[in-house]
């Protein structure tokens, strides 16, 4: 959906668990925080705080790690 970045937690090089919030977005006056479902390695960060995205914008690229 349509939205404001809030903040970017993570960044590239980084291993997130499962469950850990990699981006904080603001969309229609409410905050989500999107997290990953697998453990992964965060490749590139395609966003930045303060960043309006759109529909099917890629915000972040990443690999799942196999541990």
């Amino acid at each position: 959906m349509p939205g404001k970045i809030i903040k970017v937690l993570k960044k590239s090089g980084d291993k997130v668990n499962a469950g850990e919030t990699v981006v904080v977005m603001e969309a229609m006056k409410m905050e989500y925080n999107l997290a990953t479902t697998a453990l992964v390695k965060i490749e590139k960060v395609n966003c930045q705080e303060g960043q309006q995205v759109s529909l099917g914008d890629a915000l972040v690229e990443m690999e799942v790690i196999d541990e």
